[in-house]
C-alpha cells in the first residue's frame, strides 16, 4: 500500500474543497453583485418608481457614499474573519463553514427587501461577515487536509470559487439588473447559503484540528478519508508528533501576540510577507475592475445605461468568464511554477496593462481599453489572485496559522474597502489617468516579491518555518532555499523509515 505522504490530489480532497468553496463562491457573488446593476441602483437610470412598498432604486447622489455602500461588504468580511477565529479554535472548521453560512440568508432578506440606503448597507455588512468567515476557514482547512503537492493545486480553490461566483452573478445580472428584478439577484445569495449549510456537514473535520484537540480516533478516520487507499500511519504519527512539539513550546497564539512578536519562533518575516501580499493583492487594482468594470468600460463605449443589457455590461460578464478560465489555468500553472515566479509575472503584467489602459483612455481607443481590462483581470488570476490566500498556511507554524491568516485577510479586506470607497472620487479627479496609481503599486510589488517572498511550492511547512523564522531578511541566495518535497525524496524518506523499522530488534522501543 502506498504511503499517504507521496499522494497528490485525491478525488475526496477535491470533493471536500468543492464543499468548502461554496462560502467563497458566495463571497464572489456578493463582491460583484453591485457591478452590473450599479447604475440602476445608484443613479436610477431606468426611472424612479415603486412596486408596492419597494422602490425601483436606492438613489445615491454622492460617488463617495456609493463607494461606502460598495466597500462596506469588506468591512463585514473583516468582522467575519475576526469572529471566526475563536469559533474555529473551539468548534472547528466544519462548524464554522456550516453555521456562518446562515448569515447569508439574513443578509439576502435585508438586501432583497431594501427600501433605504442604511438597510442596504447593513445587508452588505451581514453577507460580508459570512464571506469573511468562509474565506478565513477555507484556506486553512484545505491546507490541513491536502498533501504538499496537493496544496499546489487546491490552494487556488478560494480564488476559483470567488471568480465563479462573480461570473455567475454577472451572468444572472444581465437579465436581473432592471427593477424590480435586481431584488432576485440579491436574494439568491441566501439560497447559496442554505445549500452550504445543508451540504458541508457531509465533509470531515480537519484531521490536524482533531489532533490538536486530542480526538485521535476521529483524526485518524478523517485523514484516512482524505488519503483513501493509502497507508496513513507514518503521516498520522508525524502529525501527532508535530502537534505535540508545538504544544510543548506554546499553545495557539492570538493575533496580538503575533503582531507583538510574542511567539516561540521569530515570525516577523512571515508577518511582513503575508501582510504585504494581501496589501498588494488589493492595491494592484483588481477590485476597481470587479466593482466598477461596467463604469470603466462605459467611459469608452458611451452606452446609455438605461438600455440594459448595455455593451459595457455584456463585456463585464465576458471579463468574468475569462477571469474564471485564467483562474483554472493559474491552478494548473501552480503545479509547475513557483509561487515567486507566478507572483512577479502576474504583478508585472498587470502593471504593463495598467499603463496601456491609461494610454487607450487618453487617446479614446475603445478596443484597446477593453482589451487591457480583459488582460488585467485575466493575469491577476495567474498569481496575485490565488497565492496570497495560501501564504499564511504555507509558511507559518500550526500554533500561529489561524492568527496569521486572520491578520492577512483583515489587511486584504481593509484595503478592499479602501479601494471601493476611494475609486469613484479618484476616477472623477484623475479621469483617464487613474490606473497609473495601480501601475505603480504593481511594480513595487514585483520588487518586494523578488527580495522578500520565500518559495513555498511543494515545501513542507516545517522546513519553511525552520529556515525563515529568523526575523526580516532578504531571501535571495542559497542560504534561504528550502528543498521541495518531491515525490522521489518522499519515497526515499519512506523507504528509509521502513528499513529502520525492519532493522529494529524485536521488543525494542524508541
Amino acid at each position: 500500500m502506498i504511503d499517504s505522504r507521496t499522494l497528490g490530489v485525491t478525488k475526496y480532497q477535491a470533493f471536500c474543497t468543492f464543499l468548502a468553496a461554496i462560502g467563497s463562491f458566495n463571497f464572489g457573488w456578493n463582491n460583484g453583485s453591485v457591478n452590473i446593476p450599479g447604475d440602476v441602483l445608484q443613479n436610477c437610470v431606468t426611472g424612479r418608481k415603486y412596486y408596492g412598498p419597494f422602490p425601483s432604486c436606492i438613489y445615491v447622489k454622492s460617488g463617495t457614499v456609493w463607494g461606502l455602500v460598495v466597500g462596506c461588504f469588506a468591512i463585514g468580511a473583516i468582522i467575519g474573519a475576526v469572529l471566526s477565529n475563536p469559533v474555529i479554535d473551539r468548534r472547528g472548521y466544519k462548524f464554522t463553514l456550516t453555521w456562518f453560512a446562515l448569515l447569508n440568508v439574513v443578509g439576502a432578506l435585508l438586501l432583497s427587501l431594501t427600501t433605504k440606503i442604511p438597510q442596504f448597507i447593513i445587508g452588505r455588512l451581514v453577507v460580508g461577515v459570512a464571506a469573511g468567515a468562509a474565506n478565513n476557514a477555507m484556506a486553512t482547512y484545505v491546507s490541513d487536509m491536502a498533501t504538499p503537492r496537493g496544496r499546489s493545486i487546491l490552494g487556488g480553490g478560494v480564488q476559483f470559487a470567488c471568480n465563479l461566483g462573480i461570473m455567475l452573478d454577472n451572468a444572472f445580472a444581465l437579465g436581473l439588473a432592471p427593477p424590480p428584478r435586481w431584488r432576485i439577484l440579491f436574494a439568491l445569495t441566501g439560497v447559496f447559503g442554505l445549500i452550504n449549510f445543508a451540504l458541508f456537514p457531509f465533509a470531515p473535520e480537519s484531521p490536524k484540528w482533531l489532533v490538536s484537540k486530542g480526538r485521535m480516533d476521529e483524526a485518524r478516520e478523517s485523514l484516512q478519508k482524505f488519503r483513501a487507499g493509502a497507508d496513513i500511519e507514518e503521516e498520522f504519527n508525524e502529525m501527532v508528533q508535530t502537534d505535540k512539539d508545538n504544544k510543548e513550546r506554546t499553545a495557539d497564539v492570538s493575533v496580538w501576540q503575533v503582531i507583538r512578536g510574542n511567539t516561540p519562533d521569530n515570525l516577523r518575516h512571515q508577518l511582513m510577507v503575508v501582510s504585504a501580499l494581501m496589501f498588494f493583492q488589493q492595491l494592484c487594482g483588481i477590485n476597481a475592475v470587479i466593482f466598477y468594470s461596467t463604469q470603466i468600460i462605459n467611459k469608452s463605449t458611451h452606452d446609455n445605461p438605461a438600455d440594459i443589457p448595455t455593451l459595457a455590461q455584456i463585456l463585464s460578464f465576458v471579463i468574468s468568464v475569462v477571469a474564471l478560465i485564467f483562474t483554472f489555468i493559474g491552478m494548473i500553472l501552480g503545479a509547475y511554477f513557483g509561487r515567486r515566479t507566478l507572483l512577479m509575472f502576474s504583478h508585472l503584467a498587470m502593471g504593463i496593462f495598467s499603463a496601456i489602459m491609461v494610454a487607450g483612455s487618453v487617446k479614446d481607443i475603445t478596443g484597446l481599453v477593453v482589451t487591457m481590462v480583459f488582460l488585467f483581470n485575466a493575469f491577476f488570476n495567474l498569481g496575485v489572485g490565488p497565492i496570497p490566500w495560501a501564504a499564511a498556511s504555507e509558511m507559518t507554524p500550526r500554533y500561529a496559522m489561524t492568527a496569521m491568516s486572520a491578520i492577512g485577510t483583515g489587511i486584504g479586506y481593509t484595503f478592499t474597502f479602501v479601494i471601493g470607497v476611494i475609486f469613484p472620487p479618484m476616477q472623477s479627479a484623475w479621469d483617464n489617468w487613474t490606473f497609473f496609481f495601480f501601475m505603480a503599486w504593481n511594480l513595487v510589488a514585483v520588487v518586494f516579491v523578488f527580495f522578500f517572498v520565500p518559495e513555498t511550492k511543494d515545501r513542507r511547512i516545517e522546513d519553511t518555518v525552520r529556515v525563515h523564522s529568523v526575523g526580516i531578511h532578504l531571501v535571495v541566495g542559497r542560504k534561504w532555499k528550502v528543498s521541495a518535497a518531491s515525490e522521489k525524496e518522499d519515497m526515499a524518506r519512506v523507504e528509509a523509515a521502513q528499513t529502520q523499522e525492519v532493522a529494529r530488534p524485536v521488543g525494542a522501543s524508541y
